[in-house]
């Protein structure tokens, strides 16, 4: 099947090449005309010690962001140029020097977003953030400041951008995956209003694709849509207000032709928040949010098999209110305080008799109710015109934890940048970055009811910028992480179960370099490459953490055809991440945990393009593309497992057999834009 799979999708390329080259038209180049600079800051490493007055050349623009071969356009799937970051084929989350996926702190217009991901049971394949709500997002790989808590190894954050005051503009999109749709409405002078929606249509692609194949076993159904609303008005020069809802839904319903694989899931997450930011003058400003949100699912599984069935269900509401407050002093003090205060309930009734070797039944029913309390105080001081220091402290307490362990922790942190010279930048970093298990996120699956202290991770952190040279940017840094309270592994669905150990204490260190480089008016190109090495502890053995990344590149070129066209072309690779040795076996499938990733995966690489071709019209713009991921067809592997092998006559259980579970083949994509 997966060959048919790649001889259909290499003819489907071929057609979507040959109708992209009949509307595209090289034109030349004319260096007078305007463009947009949007940016977005996607750096590795950064710090907010940085002189705020000079961008850095490591910004990208958003245009050249959009112009990234990405799986459905998503802004999240773009970190995976940069070094350091270990990202997947089938999902939009990454994880993030040796880190794991749900380390990563996701923030939207200063809130936090629970679980922003769609097709959940596929890996978490997209977020629900649409690329043309961006107006800046920030990456943040280590030794950030204390104003970003609740996560110990990154932070996505994500500022969208402000509606049109002045006319209603549009911009309706359609690719492979999903149609969206995104509205600018004016309200006076003194308002805007964003509407955002999208609907995938895998419920209706994938039927129609099974149908050309000889043969196939499951019959998939996944349907996913989204909404984002944003209403700004300013009631005074000094008194802004902004109302966000965000809410994504999913539904997948998988029918296996065995019975014995079935699937029937909802996913639910939303938030609305209400945000009013006062100018007290030119100094000294707050932001006051009022929240309330929800994160549900019901998840069915194997209710039409014979070996067992699971069921999880997830019913999780919270409410709060967060307050910042900024301040700068004599050009010298940057002043930031703020608390954070939210009531949480969550309910879970969670059942798996799945398991191979389970003994019995995995059973686990919560119901609770708490309260979190994030305070936190930072100070970034310029000392000299070439030194400044960032430093501050986190406070967390949960009201829900066991009575056994400590309520609260502190977290201190610590930055430093020098100016050497004018061209050279040299920062360093230290802090305690704690990962609390909050009431949306209990490891039921690992049978967890009570909830202990926060994970912590130790940042160690030294880098250096190199700027003296015209149109080049280089950095460098080296880290360290230490580890300690890990509680178990993030369990993500969608594919063949493996096997998952928890760790009690882990490091990670590693060396990064990135080159950017401006060729030519027309050529552009960015190099990074990474050199990690990521353990973790298990009673009294050390084995490999399983994002342990020891080699990674990625290159990067972007050549513009024209001011109307352009061509990118994406390459990147990575050692095989750890596996554990499996051989074929009997129905009890036995393996040791003396094994435990001590084999490596195939390495990795994909070669991806994308032309991108704007056609103008007299009121309206569209934006055609074409792209190819993994042009050559490379098959990479995402995981090694065992497969359940059954009697053909009585479906009971015979035995195991080694399967390796592919990355995407050949993908190809062509979709368009229109605005006005």
């Amino acid at each position: 099947m997966v060959h048919s799979i790649i001889n259909l999708s290499r003819l489907i390329c071929l057609i979507l090449l040959l109708f992209f080259l009949m509307i595209i038209q090289v034109e030349p180049e004319n260096n007078n005309q305007p463009m947009d600079m949007t940016e977005i800051v996607v750096t590795p490493g950064k710090f907010s010690i940085v002189d705020h007055t000079r961008r850095s050349n490591l910004t990208l623009p958003k245009e050249e962001i959009a112009d990234f071969p990405l799986i459905d356009n998503d802004i999240m799937r773009a970190s995976q140029i940069f070094p350091g970051v270990v990202s997947n084929d089938f999902s939009a989350r990454f994880s993030v020097r040796g880190g794991e996926k749900d380390e990563i702190l996701v923030r939207l217009d200063g809130m936090e977003l629970y679980e922003p991901f769609h097709l959940q049971d596929y890996g978490g394949a997209l977020s629900v953030i649409d690329l043309g709500l961006l107006d800046r997002a920030d990456l943040l790989m280590g030794g950030f400041p204390a104003r970003y808590g609740g996560k110990m190894s990154g932070v996505f954050d994500i500022v969208s951008k402000d509606g049109n005051r002045e006319e209603v503009t549009g911009d309706f999109g359609i690719d492979l995956i999903n149609a969206h749709a995104l509205l600018e409405v004016p309200i006076s002078k003194q308002g805007d209003w964003i509407l955002s929606i999208r609907r995938g249509y895998f419920d209706l692609l994938l039927p129609m694709i099974f149908s050309l194949l000889e043969e196939y076993e499951k019959e998939y159904r996944p349907e996913y849509a989204d909404l984002y609303s944003k209403v700004g008005y300013d009631l005074t020069d000094k008194d802004k207000l902004s109302l966000n809802i965000l809410y994504s839904w999913d539904k997948n319903l998988v029918n296996s032709y065995s019975g014995a694989e079935d699937l029937n899931s909802r996913y639910r997450n939303g938030m609305l928040w209400l945000k009013w930011r006062r100018f007290l003058n030119q100094q000294v400003w707050s932001d006051l949010f009022f929240l309330n949100g929800l994160s549900d699912r019901n998840r069915q599984e194997g209710f039409g098999g014979q070996r067992g069935k699971a069921l999880d269900i997830r019913d999780l509401n919270y409410l709060g209110f967060k307050w910042e407050v900024f301040a700068k002093v004599a050009n010298r003090h940057f002043f930031q305080f703020g608390l954070d205060w939210r009531q949480l309930g969550g309910r879970y009734d969670y059942f798996n008799q799945l398991g191979i070797n389970q003994a019995k039944p995995i059973e686990v029913k919560i119901d609770k109710m708490g309260n979190d309390l994030n305070v936190y105080l930072q100070d970034e001081w310029r000392i000299y015109s070439r030194t400044s220091i960032n430093f501050g402290i986190r406070f967390s307490r949960q009201s829900y934890r066991s009575e056994e362990v400590r309520k609260y922790e502190l977290s201190p942190r610590i930055a430093l940048t020098f100016k050497p010279v004018e061209d050279i930048v040299l920062r360093g970093a230290w802090g305690h970055y704690h990962q609390p298990i909050n009431l949306l996120a209990i490891p039921v699956e690992d049978q967890y009811t009570e909830i202990g202290r926060a994970e912590l991770a130790s940042h160690f952190v030294l880098g250096a910028e190199y700027l003296g040279l015209e149109n080049s940017h280089f950095l460098l840094e080296a880290y360290y992480k230490k580890l300690d309270n890990l509680t178990g592994r993030m369990h993500i669905y969608g594919r063949q179960p493996v096997i998952l150990a928890s760790p009690d204490s882990g490091k990670a260190s590693g060396l990064e370099l990135l080159i950017r480089h401006q060729i030519s008016d027309r050529l552009k190109c960015s190099l990074g490459y990474g050199l990690s090495v990521a353990k973790e502890r298990i009673g009294d053995k050390e084995f490999f953490r399983p994002f342990d990344q020891r080699h990674s590149m990625g290159l990067n070129l972007s050549y513009h055809l024209s001011l109307k066209s352009n061509l990118n072309v994406g390459w990147r690779f990575h050692s095989g991440q750890p596996s554990i040795p499996l051989a074929n076996g009997t129905v009890g499938c036995e393996r040791s945990i003396d094994e435990y990733n001590s084999e490596r995966l195939p390495v990795y690489h994909s070669l991806d393009i994308r032309l991108t071709r704007l056609v103008h019209y007299e009121k309206w713009d569209m934006n055609v593309y074409f792209q190819i991921i993994n042009l050559y067809s490379r098959k990479n592997i995402d995981a090694r497992v065992l497969k359940i092998v059954e009697d053909d006559e009585t479906a009971s259980i015979i035995g195991c057999e080694v399967v390796d579970e592919p990355l995407l083949p050949i993908v190809p994509t062509l979709g368009f834009n229109i605005r006005f």
